[in-house]
C-alpha cells in the first residue's frame, strides 16, 4: 500500500468504515465529513444486534481459554489495542474482541486464536451461512492483522446452524457452524489494499465522491437513496432512481444509455417485471380491469368466506422445544368471517399474551373458529401454508388439521399480481400495502403498527423480553389493530373485485 498510510492519525479506516466504503464510497465522506445526514440506527435494526450479540455468547463459549476485551466507551476503546497487545504478550491462546491498529488502519476482531505458525481469524455472523460481504471483512481484517504481525492462516465465519433444532437446552456445538473461506479472502488481498488506498483518499478529500445511487453495491441502493435525498443537487422528480423496484444494477445499464429521467426510457424490457408491470400501468394512464379472468377467480371462492392473516415472531435463538433458529412462529391471528353474499361479517382474533410457546394455543383457537367448508383467504399464500406446514411437523396431532386449512386457501393476492386488475398506483407492487388505498379508503397511514417486521418486534420485546413493560397493553393493542386492519383490508378489496367484476 502507498505511503499515505504511514500519515496521519486524525481520521483512521475501521472495518465498518471498510464496508461502508464498499457499499458506496460517499457513505463513508459522508460518515467522517457530514455525520448529521446519516440516519440514527433504527430499533429493528438495533434488535438483530443485540440477538447477534447472544450468538457471540454461545461462539465464545465454545472456546475455553478465551481472553475476553472489548470496550464499554471511548476512553477504553482508544485504550484497546494497549490491552490487546497486552493480553498477547502474556500469554493469550485466543483474544475476542480485541483492537488491532496499524497507522491509519484500525479494526476489532470477533476470534483471533493461535494454531501451529500463525493465527485463526473467525468473524462471527449472526446469518445462516457466509457470504460475500463476510469475505471482503475478512479481507480487510486479515490485511491490518499482517500489517500488525500476526500473519493469518486461516479465515472462517462462525454462523448460525439453520437446522439445529431446539431439544432441552440450547447445545452451542449444534448451534454454531463454522465455515472456512481462507481461500475467497486469499483470492481478495491485493484489490483489498487497493481499496484501502481509495477509501483513504475519499477520507482526506475535501470534497464528497459522486453520490449516484448508480454506485450503491452489496444492495445497499435503497438504504443509500434514503441518504441521497438529503444531498444537494436534489435529483428530478421523474429520475429513474424513484422508479418503484430499481436497483443499483439497472440503474447503471440505463446511464450507460445516456437515460436519467423516466420519459427517455424506450424499452422497458431491461427493467424488472415489476417495474415493467408499473410503467405499462402509467402508460395506459387508467385503472384496467380484465373482467373475464377476474370473473374467474372470484367463482373459486365458497361461502362462508374467512379472510386470514398470521403474525409470527422469529428468533436467532429459537426460544421453544421444537424450533429452529430464525423459524417464524404465529403468535396471532385475525379472522375475518363472512357466512353469506348479504350476512355481517364477523371477527374473530387470538393474541399470545405469555411467554410459552404460542403455537399449541393459537392452533385450538384456530379450530374452534374456521369451519370445515368454505374459502379460507389469505394475501400471500406461500407465507401461511408455509406456517401451517412448520407447526403440523412439530405438533402431529394437529397436522390434519392444518393441512385441511391449507387445502381450502385462496390467495387474494393473485388478481394484482398476475395484471388481472392494473393501476398505476399499485406502483407495480401486489403488496396488500400498495393496493389497499389504490382500491378504497383504507391504508395503514395512521397505525401505530405498520409492517409485519414492526410487529414481530413489538411482540417479541413485551412479552419474551421485558414482560413487566408499561407499555404492555399498548403494544397488545396496536398489534391487534394491525392485524385486524389485515383481514379486513381483505374484506374491503373483495367487496371492490365483486363490484369491479360486475
Amino acid at each position: 500500500m502507498r505511503e499515505q498510510l504511514e500519515g496521519s492519525k486524525t481520521m483512521q479506516l475501521s472495518k465498518s468504515d471498510y464496508m461502508l466504503f464498499l457499499r458506496h464510497p460517499a457513505w463513508l465522506w459522508t460518515k467522517k465529513h457530514q455525520k448529521h445526514l446519516l440516519p440514527p440506527i433504527d430499533p429493528s435494526l438495533q434488535a438483530k444486534f443485540d440477538e447477534g450479540n447472544q450468538f457471540e455468547a454461545y461462539v465464545e463459549s465454545l472456546f475455553p481459554n478465551l481472553t475476553r476485551l472489548g470496550f464499554e466507551n471511548y476512553s477504553d476503546y482508544l485504550n484497546l489495542p494497549a490491552q490487546t497487545e497486552n493480553a498477547w504478550e502474556h500469554g493469550a491462546e485466543i483474544v475476542s474482541q480485541g483492537r488491532y491498529e496499524h497507522e491509519r488502519l484500525t479494526c476489532i476482531s470477533d476470534l483471533v486464536r493461535k494454531d501451529k505458525d500463525g493465527f485463526i481469524l473467525t468473524e462471527i455472523k449472526s446469518s445462516t451461512k457466509a457470504k460475500e460481504e463476510h469475505t471482503l471483512d475478512l479481507g480487510f481484517q486479515k490485511v491490518v492483522m499482517e500489517l500488525c504481525g500476526f500473519p493469518i492462516i486461516k479465515c472462517e465465519v462462525a454462523h448460525v446452524n439453520k437446522h439445529y433444532t431446539l431439544n432441552g437446552p440450547i447445545n452451542p456445538d449444534e448451534l454454531v457452524n463454522f465455515t472456512d473461506i481462507t481461500s475467497e479472502v486469499e483470492s481478495l488481498i491485493q484489490i483489498t489494499k487497493e481499496r484501502i488506498d481509495r477509501a483513504i483518499n475519499v477520507i482526506d478529500s475535501s470534497q464528497m465522491p459522486d453520490p449516484s445511487p448508480a454506485k450503491a453495491r452489496l444492495k445497499s441502493f435503497d438504504d443509500w437513496m434514503e441518504i441521497r435525498k438529503k444531498i444537494p443537487p436534489e435529483l428530478p422528480k421523474n429520475s429513474i432512481y424513484f422508479l418503484p423496484f430499481m436497483d443499483a444494477e439497472k440503474s447503471t445499464d440505463l446511464i450507460k444509455q445516456d437515460i436519467e429521467i423516466v420519459e427517455d426510457i424506450n424499452d422497458v424490457s431491461v427493467l424488472k417485471t415489476s417495474t415493467q408491470k408499473y410503467l405499462v400501468a402509467k402508460s395506459e394512464g387508467k385503472r384496467i380491469v380484465e373482467k373475464d379472468m377476474l370473473r374467474g377467480f372470484l367463482s373459486e371462492i365458497k361461502y362462508p368466506v374467512y379472510y386470514f392473516d398470521y403474525e409470527t415472531s422469529q428468533s436467532l435463538i429459537p426460544p421453544w422445544e421444537g424450533t429452529r433458529p430464525y423459524q417464524q412462529v404465529p403468535f396471532q391471528f385475525s379472522l375475518h368471517i363472512l357466512r353469506g353474499p348479504n350476512e355481517n361479517v364477523e371477527h374473530v382474533e387470538y393474541l399470545h399474551r405469555d411467554t410459552t410457546n404460542p403455537m399449541p394455543a393459537l392452533i385450538e383457537s384456530l379450530k374452534k373458529n374456521i369451519g370445515d367448508k368454505g374459502s379460507i383467504l389469505v394475501w400471500h399464500q406461500s407465507f401461511e401454508k408455509t406456517r401451517n406446514n412448520e407447526m403440523g411437523e412439530i405438533f402431529q396431532k394437529s397436522a390434519k388439521f392444518l393441512k385441511q386449512i391449507n387445502d381450502r386457501i385462496l390467495d387474494l393476492k393473485i388478481p394484482f399480481s398476475k395484471g388481472i386488475i392494473r393501476d398505476p398506483e399499485f406502483m407495480g407492487s401486489s403488496s396488500i400495502k400498495k393496493v389497499l388505498p389504490a382500491l378504497t379508503k383504507l391504508s395503514y397511514d395512521n397505525l401505530d403498527v405498520q409492517e409485519g417486521g414492526t410487529a414481530s418486534r413489538l411482540w417479541k420485546e413485551i412479552t419474551l423480553d421485558n414482560p413487566s413493560s408499561p407499555q404492555r397493553e399498548k403494544v397488545y393493542a396496536d398489534l391487534v389493530e394491525y392485524c385486524t386492519l389485515d383481514t379486513w383490508a381483505m374484506v374491503e378489496i373483495h367487496r371492490e373485485l365483486v363490484r369491479l367484476a360486475s
